[in-house]
């Protein structure tokens, strides 16, 4: 009989591919929305609104952690993935503006349920000293979904239409369920003993400050990620006069931080430790943040600042992860989500912030703003 902990590699690999198809979905939207706007026979501007509006679902993180809690996390990641499917199929079956948005809407919320339940599972089976390693591998779908994903994004497209990578997502989707389904242990009870309704999840809230500590260090680091990332293409263009494929390349560099970034973090942080780690690459975060606004004179130092600032950044949302899933460990859906929602608003704020700074004060703004707000998650992480 195989034994628990000797299944867990084939556990993580097929959360982490079900992950994958999420981000996938949620991601790709952004290089393909001009071809996603010429097949629906609309205005580019009316794809970027719908992005917009599915940007919210975060916020409904929350409302969503009693699922895992209840019916455990093996049946809320299969369900999950069910309504991923059934989300992809609608634009398949009605391949119009509004049912589009609505296939956009059903990815974003399959995510913000899947992903603190992913997490909690993977707090529930494997120990502390160990976590930042497991918690690495799920992380490596985000970087991914744009490696991995986009390319066969953009072929599906060329090949098959605008359509058909919704309809392979379904697909995949449902799939992995299954196999998610029968490799996962089933759930004896309530897997957590806190927030098995939404009255318990303000409750446990409320009641443990340190999950608001964990919320405004999430909302402060995804600030200040955000105040740069949105503005720093234009910058480039304006500086350097960057061609269109240069500045895909320049997207690229995330992509290779991102993978760079989740691998020093999954080998750093279970032999350092988690919050010396993250202490650390926030730090040297806030030096790339404010270094970033002054290589304007020299394109390939902007480009190894931004590449800099990326991997720093990752090492520090990768490495936190792990700490954060034992904050209060009988209520880790509770604490994954109510931190989910506070990365959207930290997201937010960026996007709202960013430009703002750009045009009244110059990029040096932003570069100054991003370090003061990582400079305090770190000080809030630290004390």
């Amino acid at each position: 009989m195989t034994s628990p902990k000797s299944r867990l590699p084939l556990q993580l690999t097929i959360i982490t591919f079900g992950r994958l198809l999420l981000n996938t979905g949620l991601r790709v939207v952004y290089p393909f929305a001009p071809a996603f706007a010429r097949g629906l026979g609309v205005p580019l501007a009316d794809v970027y609104y719908l992005i917009a509006l599915r940007n919210f679902a975060g916020f409904l993180s929350p409302l969503f952690s009693p699922l895992s809690a209840r019916y455990g996390r093996r049946a809320t990641m299969a369900g999950t993935l069910l309504f991923l499917a059934a989300g992809c199929a609608v634009v398949f079956v009605w391949p119009a503006y509004w049912p589009f948005g609505l296939t956009l809407a059903i990815i974003a919320l399959a995510k913000v349920i899947y992903d603190p339940a992913m997490q909690a599972y993977v707090g529930d089976n494997v120990p502390y000293a160990k976590r930042g390693r497991a918690i690495s591998i799920t992380e490596l779908s985000w970087a991914g979904a744009l490696l991995l994903g986009a390319p066969a994004v953009g072929l599906l497209i060329r090949a098959m239409g605008w359509q058909a990578p919704f309809v392979w997502l379904a697909v995949l989707a449902g799939i992995t369920a299954v196999f998610l389904w029968r490799v996962l242990p089933p759930t004896k009870g309530r897997t957590d003993t806190r927030g098995s309704d939404l009255r318990d999840v303000w409750r446990v809230v409320r009641q443990n400050r340190v999950i608001w500590a964990a919320m405004l260090f999430t909302a402060l680091i995804m600030a200040s990620n955000e105040l740069l990332f949105i503005v720093f293409g234009g910058w480039l263009e304006f500086n350097f006069g960057l061609s269109l494929l240069a500045l895909g390349f320049s997207a690229s560099l995330i992509g290779g931080a991102e993978v760079l970034g989740e691998l020093s973090a999954g080998w750093s942080v279970d032999r350092f430790g988690k919050r010396p780690v993250v202490i650390m690459t926030g730090s040297l975060d806030v030096a790339a943040s404010l270094l970033i606004p002054f290589t304007s004179f020299n394109l390939p130092l902007a480009l190894t600042a931004y590449f800099l600032l990326f991997l720093f950044f990752e090492i520090t949302v990768v490495g936190s992860i792990p700490l954060l899933t034992e904050i209060v460990p009988s209520a880790r859906t509770v604490v994954m989500s109510s931190v989910l929602a506070a990365s959207a608003l930290g997201r937010a704020l960026g996007a709202w912030l960013g430009p703002a700074l750009f045009s009244e004060v110059g990029f040096v703004g932003n570069g100054v703003a991003a370090a003061v707000l990582m400079g305090v998650a770190v000080l809030v992480l630290a004390y």
